[in-house]
């Protein structure tokens, strides 16, 4: 079994060659509230350019009447405005908004404060997003490996594990935020610089680990959507999903 490595493909072409010109968002929102984000914007992005809609675009954005879709749709919009008004205006709402809107507007503030600061900056940068955030020119992933028996790791093999993380983290720029052991299963906490695999920090930590003695099993989950509880790991590893 491999890895998960949910984030829209492999951009690392891309990110290797422009490092610079990449920002990347420490917003903790599902990836799934991001994406339709997203959606949202490459419709109404093409057809609205100028500021002067700025205020009717808010009055209609933040009306608690209008359907679900529309006001997204106008939140969307509206976080197109590189306008301190307009960020302002956001930020009020993103505080006193629906429950189902907040991860929504979340976003769409993000989106506003960036393009203010690239206007500023008189500089644009792809912006990288998932649903576990990240910080500076580090993703932040969740990875899970387990035990070659199904036993809960030793003292040793905890210490074993966690030395070599250490520094292979060190030789990659990366950093273990969390490391814990529960049953079998290694869970791990790690940020990794955007032009790298978080694969490449995950092996080399485990073959390392192994070379002292073979005890952690080939199989392993690397994901940056979520932390996953040991009941999905249970499924994962076992082949069941």
């Amino acid at each position: 079994m491999g890895y998960n490595y949910e984030n829209g493909g492999n951009p690392l072409d891309f990110f290797q060659r422009y490092p610079h010109k990449i920002k990347v968002v420490d917003l903790k929102v599902d990836i799934k509230t991001q994406m339709e984000y997203f959606a949202f914007l490459s419709n109404v992005s093409k057809n609205y350019s100028s500021n002067d809609f700025a205020g009717a675009v808010r009055e209609h954005a933040f009306a608690p009447g209008a359907p679900m879709d529309v006001r997204k749709r106008l939140l969307a919009l509206l976080s197109c405005f590189e306008e301190v008004e307009v960020l302002r205006a956001l930020e009020e709402y993103e505080a006193c908004c629906p429950d189902e809107l907040k991860d929504f507007v979340a976003v769409c503030v993000y989106q506003c404060r960036m393009g203010i600061e690239s206007s500023l900056l008189g500089e644009h940068h792809a912006m990288v997003v998932s649903g576990m955030g990240g910080k500076d020119n580090k993703i932040r992933y969740f990875a899970a490996l387990a035990t070659c028996s199904g036993k809960a790791w030793s003292d040793t093999e905890r210490h074993l594990l966690s030395e070599e993380l250490a520094l292979t983290c060190k030789e990659y720029d990366a950093v273990v935020e969390q490391l814990e052991f529960s049953g079998k299963y290694a869970k791990m906490l790690l940020l990794t610089p955007i032009t790298l695999s978080p694969v490449t920090v995950v092996r080399s930590a485990k073959d390392a680990s192994n070379a002292i003695g073979v005890f952690i099993s080939q199989q392993e989950v690397i994901t940056n959507v979520s932390r996953l509880t040991d009941e999905k790991l249970d499924r994962i590893f076992s082949g069941e999903e």
